[in-house]
């Protein structure tokens, strides 16, 4: 019996080595991954001092969601806490932003890149990478607006799922996920709808580059816009309930911060490109099956 306890001891000790042989490696290449630099783009962005300026800027950090994140006075809060994947504060920017260059600011807005030449991995700069140079520059000037208030803010945390979805490459920084996006765009549906495509940029940071929505988030492709009819479409946007009262997730918590500054006009001309889009990749669909019967 003794010599079959002292195997199983062994045995027992063996497992657990590899365990924690397991879980360190994880842990350090992650934490490698998470930590490795990146080339910081040269950015010569300077914020706008025309008097509408903050005005502009003011609409677009509301539209792209950056008081959701960053609060009402950018002082940082918790904004998204899924434990054992990942748990994250928008840090404060009142704070944070203070002798940052204009050009620095832009960097980590549109390139996902910090001061300190950090990668970035919650800011959403895939979505803010489509802003224009004069919108930055709005962006920047309404942020330089707020006076640092608050404390500083904990850094984010990757739990042992979070992790593992690092290693797979399920979880990127920003700066890797321009890399892969850099391809996709937002399609384009005729001079007509060139307005609603210009203010669907404000649907990819849920909905992907390409409106074709995003595993991680469980958003939709985009096509389902073409069941709404415009009136059931702007009370969503408004309210964020759906058609049928439905309540829709992330859709109902997000859409009366962002998109009441939007007027029924700009509302209509999305859902007028939505629309046209979700045709237009019907239509596709359609080709593709009748093609496949008849080859």
């Amino acid at each position: 019996m003794r010599p079959f306890l002292t195997w199983g001891g062994y045995a027992l000790a063996a497992v657990i080595g590899l365990v924690l042989a397991v879980v360190g490696a994880i842990y350090g290449g992650s934490e490698a991954i998470i930590r490795w630099p990146v080339d910081a783009p040269t950015v010569r962005t300077m914020a706008s001092h025309d008097p509408g300026a903050v005005a502009r800027g003011r609409r677009v950090a509301i539209v792209n969601g950056c008081h959701d994140c960053h609060g009402a006075a950018l002082e940082g809060k918790l904004f998204h806490d899924e434990m054992p994947i990942v748990r994250a504060y928008g840090p404060n920017l009142s704070r944070a932003l203070v002798g940052q260059s204009d050009a620095a600011i832009d960097r980590a807005i549109r390139h996902g890149v910090a001061a300190d030449g950090r990668r970035l991995w919650m800011m959403p700069s895939s979505a803010f990478s489509h802003l224009t140079d004069r919108e930055a520059a709005d962006l920047v000037a309404y942020l330089r607006t707020f006076r640092p208030t608050g404390a500083t803010q904990p850094r984010f945390e990757v739990g042992p799922l979070g992790r593992v979805a690092v290693l797979m490459g399920q979880f990127r920084s920003e700066p890797a996920t321009l890399k892969a996006e850099a391809a996709m765009s937002l399609e384009e549906v005729g001079p007509e709808h060139a307005r609603g495509r210009d203010i669907a940029r404000a649907c990819i940071e849920c909905h992907g580059p390409a409106l074709k929505g995003r595993e991680m988030l469980k958003s939709p492709n985009l096509t389902m816009a073409a069941s709404y009819d415009a009136q059931d479409f702007e009370t969503l946007l408004r309210t964020g309930i759906a058609a049928g009262g439905r309540r829709v997730g992330l859709m109902t918590q997000v859409s009366p911060q962002r998109f009441n500054v939007l007027t029924s006009d700009e509302i209509a001309a999305l859902h007028g490109y939505l629309k046209a889009r979700a045709q237009r990749e019907i239509a596709s669909a359609d080709g593709v099956a009748v093609a496949a019967r008849h080859p």
